[in-house]
């Protein structure tokens, strides 16, 4: 069975970025959490969504320095 949450831990190291700047992250409201009592936990799939958009961001960016004189 897939897992539904990961933990910080987990989440830093999947994201290939330190826990504090996951932490950092988390409270600028760029990754969405879920918190279950004093658990902190992110979905896989919020994880995968923020690299996508970053990844459009920066693919934005290449094609505007492109036109640009």
């Amino acid at each position: 069975m897939e897992r539904l949450l990961l933990t910080p831990d987990e989440a830093a190291e999947a994201l290939q970025i330190s826990k504090s700047y996951l932490y950092e992250l988390k409270s600028r409201n760029h990754i969405p959490f879920v918190k279950i009592g004093a658990n902190l936990r992110f979905r896989p799939e919020d994880l995968r969504e923020y690299v996508d958009e970053r990844a459009e961001e920066s693919r934005r960016k290449k094609r505007q320095q492109e036109f640009e004189p």
